[in-house]
């Protein structure tokens, strides 16, 4: 059966958040937010068998692989038509940031049929709500301190839930932290931005919650989130303004004072950037999602 893979629509979220919350995935890529959003970047195409999600990959990082199917359904089935789908292209079966339970998985139910490596600079940073919420011990001393010396500077300073209403305050802070970057064009730079817009034109459509940080009646922070499955959010942006260095530690706590069904905050990867690895310990994480690539190299008679 051939597989009938397409680019994902704002329409799909129902079907894939509830893929996402069978499997419990804690992963950033099992996102709906991340899979719309990241469509182009990727080139990411979406299928369902069943209640089972597949993904499917044709550009940047990710290009020529698959993700880990998610949802309630057969491995041994999905393998098999993924398997077939890769042959279709002429190329191996190439699964792309997996978990490592994921991996195991693998192993169980195809022994010795795929190779596995991980993948550098792309292991997830996760925190206990509580932990950010509450930011008590000498680990946090840090960054209790630069709170202590926002509100000491800001005593008006306020927060307010982010809205489709607001959602434009939001871009303007991400437009201002930008504009005083180094490299304002980056390529890299600009798709964050555009993907920025796009979610704060759609924020309940793709099930975006956050929050807006106001100092002298002005928005000078923001963050956009949303729920993977039960319990795990993922943190897609957070940005402030330059002239406000204290509040970007303001926004997270704030963030997790305000997610009381959350469990764990998935703050994303590095990407091997030293200022994004710095910024992520220095918030110190209680898991590190490590992820890994695995390659077909069994014969057709080990998916029957």
């Amino acid at each position: 059966m051939a597989i009938s893979f397409a680019s994902p629509r704002l329409s799909d979220r129902p079907a894939v958040t509830a893929a996402a919350a069978f499997s419990a995935a804690r992963e950033n890529d099992a996102s709906f937010v991340n899979l719309y959003l990241l469509r182009e970047k990727y080139g990411t195409e979406i299928a369902f068998c069943g209640d089972q999600l597949l993904r499917r990959y044709s550009a940047g990082f990710r290009a020529g692989t698959y993700g880990f199917p998610l949802g309630n359904g057969d491995l041994h089935s999905a393998i098999r038509l993924l398997c077939e789908d890769a042959a279709a292209q002429n190329q191996p079966l190439r699964l792309t940031l997996l978990t490592a339970a994921q991996c195991e998985l693998l192993r169980t139910a195809f022994p010795d049929c795929f190779t596995f490596t991980q993948a550098e600079n792309y292991t997830e940073y996760l925190y206990l709500r509580e932990n950010l919420a509450e930011m008590r011990g000498s680990r946090y001393h840090g960054k209790r301190n630069h709170i202590s010396q926002f509100w000491r500077a800001c005593p008006d300073a306020y927060i307010q839930p982010l809205i489709p209403e607001n959602a434009a305050f939001a871009l303007g802070i991400a437009d201002q932290w930008l504009a005083a970057r180094s490299d304002p064009q980056d390529a890299s730079l600009q798709y964050e931005r555009s993907c920025i817009a796009e979610a704060a034109d759609n924020m309940e459509a793709l099930g975006l919650t956050g929050l807006l940080l106001y100092a002298d009646g002005q928005p000078v922070g923001m963050t956009m989130v949303s729920e993977i499955s039960a319990g795990i959010f993922d943190v897609h942006f957070e940005k402030v303004i330059p002239d406000q260095p204290h509040a970007w530690p303001v926004v997270a706590n704030e963030m997790a004072k305000c997610l009381t069904s959350a469990e764990y905050l998935n703050r994303e990867e590095d990407l091997g950037e030293n200022g994004m690895r710095t910024s992520k310990q220095s918030y110190r994480p209680d898991l590190l999602n490590e992820k890994f690539i695995a390659e077909w190299h069994g014969k057709e008679s080990d998916l029957c």
